[in-house]
């Protein structure tokens, strides 16, 4: 038997005021949420009412638009009847909210029912999902129920569309304060009174006071793709810039997300426990307005006098095209139109003029070839020249990218002309080239008296030094990569196969991870690809299939296959 004493001590919390009331307010919302659920209570009686008690004496602390706000957040989890009922007791636009996202079983609504008042019960005749229990559950509390009375009391027409009424309760926001009293109630009587007016003449509920639009402000809220962020010390959001607050604020980074509900992927999880910087990481909101992937990108921050660690500042954005490798579904998703090899070729060329210049610089000062130039400066032109390398690196990969595209889709001016190219010569390159370049732990194993592979040369030698250039930075320590390059033979005459032994740190991930776009769950690595290890695996295998190869991932090995030059191909294209 397993004790849950959270309801206890969220109870045990004295009674608190103001912003703190929030805070004890959400997390009885949120344990009822969790553990009242229909079918599958998980709390005592006695739980259950201490916490309805409890949001009863905590209402009065909350504003109007913060209660709505909760109900927002919980959307279609608001499965609790306790918890349905409570909202139902609430002022009309609360009540409205709570029961357009309530989820109960056909078989309980009934018995609710006629706990509620009519206001809730015509927000369910506008429901189209109700059953057929609740359904004649309604239609049993007679005509009565669904006119405006002369007494004032007020309630809903059944002339109300289930559009609407769905939308109500994630548009209606009053920002202005509201009267008390006998005053009070009559104000609030006469706004719920146009409101049903101004449907019923232009078929859309619209909040009192509000400066815009609800469905123009919610869709602009929903094509938001980018906004700042910033957290606490416990990583829960507490500022989103121009986006929803309510939508928002209180979701938290530091724990990892399970399938299908809201939080970070383990990169930024990691990185908030090492109080680190994090980049690109992923953010999945289960639902609500800004339902979906999101992409985030901060810097910790800590309190000048003390040092203390004060959270996080960023900026969270949708994920591009190329970041999204399937979809949910498992379909690949809709790409947007392509740039032409033209367009990649001209920006790539664009940017690397300037960038050959700061070359340029960096090189004078760092040989000082104009004179004398001090340590400092070396220094720092010999950090510019190693990350202006690594760009013209990341360069050299999105036009060979480009390349490798236009040939796959049969663009001929990508083609080049394939001939019997010596792959273990290529081997040998490799390795030499990269024994110059102090990595002297690359161990590639050939065997004996292998044929030639049919392939276009230069895309041969990008592909294999590229494959490796990707492995390289993965080592730890000593570890060396171990490669060995064999004849395979098959039914149609057999391939080149160069296969490399996984490093250590790639152990244990899956295809769909080692291809992922995105970083790993470590975080990345000092001597990681510019690019990022997926964009370069992706790379290779993209100019693999543009040539007729083919790159394999095992459990164990990555494998580079080339075919075999033989036959009328070798007459064709002469010796090698």
């Amino acid at each position: 038997m397993r004790f849950n004493d959270l309801t206890q001590t969220i109870l045990a919390v004295e009674d608190r005021t103001g912003t703190a009331a929030g805070s004890l307010w959400r997390q009885c919302v949120d344990m009822l949420a969790q553990h009242d659920q229909a079918g599958k209570i998980m709390l005592r009686q006695e739980d259950r009412a201490a916490l309805v008690a409890r949001l009863h004496d905590l209402r009065s602390e909350l504003s109007e638009a913060q209660r709505i706000a909760s109900v927002v957040e919980l959307g279609s989890r608001l499965r609790s009847p306790a918890l349905v009922e409570f909202f139902a007791t609430d002022r009309p636009a609360v009540c409205v909210a709570a029961l357009a996202r309530a989820r109960l079983p056909d078989a309980m609504w009934p018995v609710l029912l006629s706990r509620l008042g009519p206001t809730a019960r015509g927000v369910l005749r506008g429901r189209r999902d109700m059953g057929p229990e609740t359904r004649r559950a309604l239609d049993a509390f007679g005509p009565t129920d669904l006119v405006l009375g002369d007494n004032g009391a007020a309630v809903v027409s059944n002339d109300l569309g289930s559009a609407g009424v769905a939308d109500l309760g994630q548009e209606l926001v009053l920002d202005t304060p509201q009267p008390t009293g006998q005053e009070g109630e009559r104000s609030q009587i006469r706004q719920l009174v146009e409101r049903i007016e101004r449907f019923t003449s232009t078929g859309r509920l619209r909040a009192i006071g509000t400066p815009a639009e609800p469905d123009q402000r919610a869709s602009e809220q929903a094509a938001l793709r980018i906004f700042p962020f910033e957290t606490d010390a416990e990583g829960t959001l507490i500022w989103v810039g121009d986006a929803s607050r309510p939508a928002l604020v209180g979701l938290s980074i530091a724990q990892i997300a399970l399938p299908g509900e809201t939080g970070p992927d383990g990169h930024v999880a990691g990185a908030f426990a090492r109080r680190s910087s994090f980049q690109h990481g992923r953010f999945f909101i289960g639902e609500g307005l800004y339902e979906g992937e999101w992409r985030l990108s901060a810097v910790p921050f800590f309190d000048p006098a003390s040092g203390r660690f004060q959270g996080y500042r960023g900026q969270a954005r949708r994920p591009l095209v190329h970041e999204i490798p399937h979809t949910a579904s498992g379909a690949a998703p809709v790409a947007a139109p392509q740039p032409s090899l033209d367009s990649v070729r001209q920006l790539i060329h664009e940017l690397r003029t300037p960038l050959n210049a700061i070359l340029g610089f960096a090189e004078i000062i760092e040989q000082q070839l104009f004179g004398p130039a001090g340590v400092h400066y070396r220094e720092m032109a010999g950090n510019i020249l190693s990350d202006a390398r690594r760009l013209l690196a990341a360069f050299e990969e999105i036009d060979a990218a480009a390349r490798a595209a236009a040939a796959h889709d049969g663009d001929g001016s990508a083609a080049a002309e394939r001939s019997a190219v010596d792959v273990g010569a290529l081997v040998d390159q490799a390795t030499a080239l990269f024994e110059n370049e102090g990595a002297s732990r690359l161990r590639i194993a050939a065997s004996a008296d292998l044929p030639c592979a049919y392939i276009e040369p230069v895309q041969a030698e990008r592909m294999i030094q590229h494959l490796v250039r990707t492995l390289m930075p993965l080592t730890q320590g000593e570890e060396p990569v171990q490669g060995a390059l064999w004849f395979q033979p098959d039914g149609a005459g057999g391939r080149l196969v160069l296969g490399f032994d996984r490093p250590a740190r790639l152990k244990g991930l899956d295809e769909h991870e080692l291809l992922d776009p995105g970083y790993g769950s470590d975080g990345d690595w000092p001597d990681a690809p510019l690019l990022g290890l997926g964009f370069s695996m992706r790379l290779v295998r993209s100019l693999a299939q543009a040539q007729d190869c083919a790159l394999r991932i095992e459990a164990e090995r990555i494998l580079l296959e080339m075919p075999v030059a033989q036959g009328d191909a070798m007459a064709d294209v002469g010796p090698a």
